[in-house]
């Protein structure tokens, strides 16, 4: 079915740019006619397909509060930011889904800021630790394809570029949004604010930059409390009144008592870069990164008992049926991390060039407090202290790599060493104040480490002006060590293990004549088992049925992954056009399966799965004053085809669609430039088919706890009103389109900005 739409496609974007550019093409000799030349290759320059977006379009086309929401236009990536500052905002591409973490990964001028410690929605990237206004731009790199990376760039590498001031110059502004979201008893309008101020400059051969940036939002809610619809007798249950009936996932009838995980938090980030250059031209940069978060989610109750007081939990009569709710419980978390990096390198494109970086992230304080989540009644949850206390501090992750680069004739050689270290320290304690932060009786315990050193070759073969080769190896030693879990009855010791990979990776470019590009790329991969899904405690039903330890699979294997990729590239003087095959085979893919483990319960446990599929076309075309002058367009499109083929842990998922990714993904932009002062832009957003269960079981997808599709339309103004003031004014989802992926996504949202820059 998917060729039946990928060839069409091809011929499509392939004529349609020659029609636009206004060039002529023999169509029986072959042979193109030019304008003075094109646009610059990127076939040569990289071993992958690479997308960038730069300083200038982020700012003209993207309302952007976070650094995740810079990437919304890039080919197949979406960032799962349900909410302005939703610290899970996990990256997904053409091949992972929106909950698979450790399957990317993000790089801050070469500091990691993937969070590999899970492969979860608990483990974004600390997006954090950067700023929409100190970007210079942003790279995206698809696929295992270069060996420079681990084999959690299986989804992709992304590339955050800031830059060094070369004078003195200071930046502010003041943002502010604004959300009205409506669902089922929820009606709110919300507004947000973000203020943020940088400074730098240069004194002879010294540079720096600090920065400040503060974001305090309230999200709509992330949860909601929900049964299915009951056929027991209300028996002495409490009469409530108020509650809202709709359909599940599975096209089951079902009821809605409240909201939960209304998150208002207070986000802030200060940054500061120091940088020396020798005369030599080496550079040695250090950073420091702090980012403190306070956070409190709200509950909102519909339900109310005939007396009028709002009811909670417990056991509730509503319709003459009884409903055993568990009770809507309020949460806070407070945290302070601090990431350092020290960047030592030589890079003047000479003969022989280096580079060192050290970088360290700590969880110096990390506290998610909630109330009692083994109280059933109706209690109001804002009084009752009693709760529990996840203490993750001592938390975080060590990364060193070093590498040099030879230039001997045609070649472009890399030679280099990784190193990391991930570390797990996770305690649970009661508290008879959750709110106050008074840590009770010991509960549970979850430790452990893993290890990773690498070795890694790769050679850029220039062969001729039209044929170029690159090749790589990458060999690996991966250690999981020290894994403990503890309750108050019992503890659990794991065994130390090792593993030892290798992983080749090979790329062939070539380039007939300056119109047009193509490249063949493959490259195998193994992604290893992260700290937390070896050690991280799990406990069936959250202690309800007793808090015996149960054991996630702290023998996983690791990920063996088999990536390919054929792009051709038709070039124009204004503009390009792209088109991309890739297949993936994932062997032993480390999945979340149900009712595997012969504990029994509901809990989900990741489980290596045999043989996955994932294949499809990716299609993109840029273009500059097209059609009309000062106008640029900017269109891709994703296909996407994903199979379960093989799975002897579960067999009845076997021919099933992978979770979380879209069969389609489109996206297209436009910006016109009114004059050097006034840009506007336009553009929509569209995400296909998705399934949230394994079992693809979820029929029903506009409602909550589904995967819904979306279409977003958005708009942006920058008008320059004054010298060095600029005021912007954006929409999201103009049109209020209501989607989810599992949580309900944001609904019309509005921007306005006023930014300084001296």
């Amino acid at each position: 079915m998917i060729l039946k739409k990928i060839i069409p496609a091809i011929l499509y974007l392939i004529v349609l740019p020659s029609a636009l550019s206004g060039e002529t093409a023999d169509l029986v000799t072959g042979t193109i006619k030019v304008k003075d030349s094109f646009v610059d290759s990127r076939i040569m320059k990289f071993p992958a397909t690479v997308e960038t977006y730069d300083k200038r379009q982020i700012e003209e086309s993207v309302n952007a509060a976070t650094p995740a929401q810079t990437l919304k236009y890039l080919p197949s990536i979406q960032v799962r930011e349900r909410s302005i500052g939703d610290r899970n905002g996990i990256i997904s591409s053409r091949t992972i889904g929106s909950i698979s973490s450790a399957q990317s990964m993000l790089y801050a001028d070469g500091v990691l800021l993937s969070n590999l410690l899970g492969n979860s929605f608990s483990y974004p990237p600390r997006w954090g630790m950067v700023n929409p206004e100190e970007i210079q731009r942003i790279s995206m790199m698809y696929g295992p394809f270069s060996s420079l990376y681990a084999g959690n760039s299986m989804g992709g590498v992304i590339n955050i570029e800031t830059r060094m001031p070369e004078r003195l110059e200071a930046h502010a502004g003041v943002q502010s949004f604004i959300q009205n979201f409506k669902l089922y008893g929820t009606d709110q309008t919300k507004i947000g604010n973000r203020e943020f101020f940088s400074i730098g400059n240069k004194v002879n051969d010294f540079s720096f930059w600090a920065s400040m940036n503060r974001l305090e939002n309230t999200a709509q809610p992330l949860d909601f409390s929900v049964a299915n619809l009951s056929s027991t007798a209300a028996g002495g249950a409490t009469p409530v009144t108020g509650a809202y009936q709709d359909k599940g996932i599975s096209n089951q009838d079902r009821v809605v008592f409240g909201a939960t995980a209304i998150d208002t938090s207070i986000q802030t980030n200060g940054k500061f870069k120091g940088q020396y250059e020798f005369l030599n031209q080496s550079k040695l940069t250090y950073t420091i990164g702090l980012w403190d978060l306070d956070s409190r989610q709200n509950v909102q109750s519909y339900i109310k008992d005939n007396d009028g007081n709002l009811i909670y939990g417990g056991d509730v009569n509503f319709n003459n049926k009884k409903y055993s709710l568990a009770r809507m419980n309020p949460a806070q978390a407070e945290a302070f991390h601090v990431m350092q990096s020290i960047d030592f390198k030589s890079n003047d494109k000479g003969f022989f060039n280096w580079q060192m970086t050290l970088s360290d992230y700590d969880y110096s304080k990390d506290l998610s407090n909630r109330s009692n989540l083994t109280e059933t009644s109706n209690t109001n949850p804002y009084i009752t202290k009693t709760g529990q206390i996840t203490d993750l501090s001592g938390t975080g992750w060590t990364v060193f790599d070093s590498r040099v680069t030879l230039r001997p004739k045609d070649h472009t050689i890399d030679l280099g060493y990784h190193l990391d270290y991930y570390h797990l320290r996770q305690t649970v304690n009661v508290s008879n104040d959750w709110m106050g932060s008074q840590k009770g009786a010991f509960t549970s315990l979850s430790s452990g480490n893993t290890k990773t050193h690498a070795v890694y070759v790769q050679d850029k073969w220039q062969i001729s002006p039209e044929w170029a080769l690159t090749l790589g190896g990458r060999q690996e030693h991966y250690e999981a060590y020290d894994g403990v879990n503890q309750n108050t009855s019992s503890i659990a010791r794991y065994e130390d293990r090792s593993i030892n990979t290798f992983s080749p990776k090979v790329s062939l470019s070539f380039e007939p004549i300056p119109a047009w590009g193509f490249r063949t790329a493959f490259g195998k991969a193994y992604r290893f088992p992260t700290v937390t899904e070896l050690f991280q405690q799990l406990i069936p039903d959250m202690c309800r049925s007793g808090c015996s330890i149960v054991e996630n699979n702290p023998n996983l294997k690791p990920e063996e992954i088999y990536s390919s990729e054929i792009t051709a590239e038709r070039r124009f003087v204004n503009g390009l056009a792209r088109a991309s095959l890739f297949r993936e085979d994932r062997y032993d893919a480390l999945i979340s399966q149900t009712n595997l483990s012969p504990v029994g319960g509901s809990t989900s446990y990741v489980q290596n799965v045999d043989h996955v599929r994932i294949h499809g076309i990716e299609l993109a075309t840029e273009w500059q004053n097209v059609i009309v002058p000062k106008l640029d367009l900017m269109a891709n499109a994703t296909l996407t085809d994903s199979e379960i083929l093989k799975n002897d842990a579960a067999p009845s998922y076997i021919n099933k669609k992978v979770p979380r990714i879209p069969r389609q993904l489109y996206k297209a932009l436009a910006t016109y430039r009114v004059s050097e002062d006034f840009t506007m832009s336009l553009a929509s957003r569209y995400s296909g088919r998705q399934f949230i269960q394994l079992d693809n079981s979820d029929t029903n997808l506009e409602t909550y706890s589904g995967a819904s599709r979306l279409l977003f339309v958005d708009a942006k103004a920058n008008y320059k009103f004054k010298d060095r003031w600029t005021a912007s004014l954006g929409v999201d989802n103009i049109f209020n389109d209501q989607a989810y992926v599992h949580h309900p996504l944001s609904q019309r949202t509005g921007y306005a900005q006023i930014k300084f820059d001296y």
